[in-house]
């Protein structure tokens, strides 16, 4: 059985959500707009999560950045490593989630950026806990940070039996489909046991639409293919409106990964 130990050797401060001006960072046009969310802080050193649209993470795909400070020094260099992990108070087993191999730093941002997702919300009967780590310099151990509940969030979950791995597409756009040609961006990971995720580069994808409705499947889909990132980047043509299911037939080390059920996101287009 895994056990999730929390350790506090040294006090944690935490501090969520945003307050003024000083937790905005917007680059230039026509950048979005990065709000500071999550402070934690162990003695002389501090680490910032900032994320854009949203006053806390929320399930699926997060855009992140990390802001590093010691003793109030911002650091510009190196890289940050995050981890997080779900612990259920009714048992003691616990789960993590994908995130950024490295976060690696934006000049332009001032921050080290990169994604995090989230595979469930908190509540009161479960709490997210992080581990920061700056270059393997320095680090803040098991601080306690919430997560929310985006109803618009697409991912699937599926198993290659044969290679006992289970497998996660997470969906980054469209968030809000419309009718006719959508741009389709995902990311795909794989994991032995929901704790140990690795970010899949080099997986093929064949997408196909259905409209069951209607019987329908449309043309002029672009499959997508790895663009950097940890995204794949296609399109998909939603040419009437109603409830579409996407099917995605994935190889991935000559291995069709999908062939005990071809996973699906439904997607409703007005």
């Amino acid at each position: 059985m895994i056990r999730l130990i929390i350790l506090l050797l040294i006090p944690v401060i935490i501090n969520t959500g945003c307050g003024n001006e000083n937790d905005m960072i917007t680059p230039p046009p026509p950048g979005e707009t990065y709000y500071k969310i999550i402070t934690a802080e162990n003695g002389n050193f501090k680490f910032e999560v900032w994320t854009t649209n949203n006053d806390t993470l929320m399930t699926g795909y997060n855009k992140v950045g990390f802001r590093v400070f010691e003793n109030g020094a911002a650091k510009t260099s190196g890289y940050v490593k995050f981890y997080a992990k779900m612990f259920h108070f009714t048992s003691t087993d616990f789960h993590a989630t994908p995130v950024e191999p490295q976060y690696n730093y934006n000049s332009e941002l001032g921050m080290f950026t990169g994604y995090i997702i989230m595979l469930m919300p908190s509540d009161t009967t479960s709490r997210w806990y992080a581990y920061y780590n700056y270059n393997n310099e320095f680090s803040v151990d098991s601080a306690q940070f919430d997560v929310g509940w985006d109803y618009k969030t697409k991912f699937k979950i599926f198993t290659d039996l044969g290679a006992e791995l289970s497998y996660l597409i997470t969906v980054v756009s469209p968030v809000d489909p419309v009718r006719g040609l959508n741009d389709f961006n995902c990311l795909l990971h794989e994991s032995p046991d929901f704790v140990d995720f690795t970010q899949v580069n080099t997986a093929a994808m064949y997408l196909r639409p259905r409209l069951d409705s209607l019987n329908h499947t449309s043309s002029g889909n672009m499959n997508p293919v790895y663009s950097g990132n940890g995204i794949y980047w296609g399109k998909v043509n939603f040419d009437y409106s109603g409830g579409w299911k996407l099917y995605d037939s994935i190889y991935y080390n000559n291995r069709l990964i999908t062939q005990n059920g071809t996973p699906y996101i439904y997607f409703q287009v007005p």
